[in-house]
């Protein structure tokens, strides 16, 4: 592949973005962790965004695929939109195009990642309309802890906003989760205050249905509107459309749709108490849960495994610090957190290689004691 010329072409293009070459990736996530992009360009709006899309998409012959863990789009119905054979697909999607939103729920390789990685820091929020009320029925969240007197207590700050007048929000995919929830409760809507203390984008919290507390970010969700790397267009997919369930999206088996901005379904709530939840959390989270990770390192274990083995559900931390006995333990600079040992953090100088051999060591160990294997959260990109 020849990335000088792509280098040029995107240069040429956006002579007022930051683009460089072999450009260190490390500093774009919360683990600080992953060698360098062959080609790195910054997108600080949804414009520019759609426009490097479209340029990829007209020259993906050039780019190979998409390997979008960390940014996003929005859509319709869940329908197909192209069959494989389409002569709009138009090459087999290898994977040298990377969409990077926060980085926090990543591990990028100490070699880095080929081809191109497009950082979406596109920041855009804006109200829409009120609409009428709507079943608000909470996806099941197989989030848990064990300990709620050491760990998380949901109980605490959990609340029903269901029955309130709703307004419908539209967020561009590369707004920080943070500024969001801030924003939108100062102008009087609430519904997110669940999701404090994650830094993620709004993107990432589409594509991961990420979880707080008892809830889920798909329970919040309009609709999502996406570019098709594979046709060049853009579609809007409604909620009710498209599959959810527990850290999972229909986005993830589909990443040639990248997320341009989600509309969601938020409450004329009341904004004191949402704060007051928000504070809550961070007050709760910030004794366990570190931010130099990538967030939690393992899935929670189905039900019917746990039941097998200790006749209820189980965290994967719990089963990590009181079945293992890894809580702690460290591979290099990487180390399960003593504060809660399902996130590994970086203690200064952790590699990727680190990480994966604590990952693979902890999920050795549960596969000789218990017969089956620790799924990861982490999204490996280069790897």
């Amino acid at each position: 592949m020849d990335y000088s010329k792509i280098y040029f072409d995107l240069k040429k293009h956006f002579p007022d973005l930051e683009i460089y070459q072999n450009h260190p990736l490390a500093p774009y996530t919360t683990l600080k962790i992953g060698g360098p992009a062959d080609i790195f360009i910054n997108s600080k709006t949804q414009e520019h965004f759609i426009s490097i899309l479209k340029l990829v998409y007209h020259n993906l012959d050039q780019f190979g695929a998409v390997n979008s863990f960390s940014a996003h789009s929005e859509r319709e119905s869940a329908e197909a939109d192209e069959p494989e054979g389409s002569e709009h697909c138009k090459n087999s999607l290898t994977s040298h195009i990377t969409i990077l939103g926060n980085g926090s729920n990543v591990l990028i390789s100490d070699t880095g990642i080929r081809g191109l990685v497009v950082k979406n820091s596109s920041q855009d929020i804006k109200i829409l309309k009120s609409c009428a009320p709507a079943t608000f029925s909470p996806t099941y969240t197989q989030r848990m802890e064990n300990e709620p007197e050491k760990y998380l207590d949901f109980s605490k700050v959990n609340y029903d906003e269901s029955h309130l007048p709703s307004r419908l929000v539209r967020l561009s995919s590369g707004t920080p989760l943070p500024l969001a929830i801030n924003n939108l409760i100062e102008h009087g809507l609430t519904g997110l205050q669940w999701f404090a203390y994650i830094p993620g984008t709004i993107g990432g919290a589409v594509w991961y249905n990420i979880h707080g507390g008892s809830y889920h970010f798909a329970d919040y969700i309009h609709s999502v509107n996406t570019f098709n790397l594979k046709t060049g267009k853009i579609k809007t997919f409604k909620k009710s459309n498209l599959k959810w369930q527990y850290e999972k999206s229909f986005f993830q088996q589909n990443p040639h749709l990248i997320i341009l901005s989600a509309t969601l379904r938020l409450f004329k709530g009341d904004t004191n108490l949402a704060k007051k939840v928000v504070q809550a959390w961070i007050s709760q989270k910030v004794k366990v849960q570190p931010m130099n990770s990538a967030g939690s390192a393992f899935a929670n274990p189905p039900l019917a495994i746990c039941q097998k083995i200790w006749g209820e559900q189980k965290s994967a931390g719990w089963i990590i610090d009181h079945e293992l006995g890894l809580k702690g333990h460290a591979i290099g600079g990487a180390q399960t957190s003593p504060l809660h040992a399902n996130f590994i953090v970086n203690t200064g100088h952790a590699t990727a290689k680190d990480y994966l051999s604590l990952v693979r060591l902890i999920q050795s160990t549960c596969k000789q004691k218990f017969h089956f294997k620790l799924e990861t959260e982490v999204k490996l990109l280069g790897i």
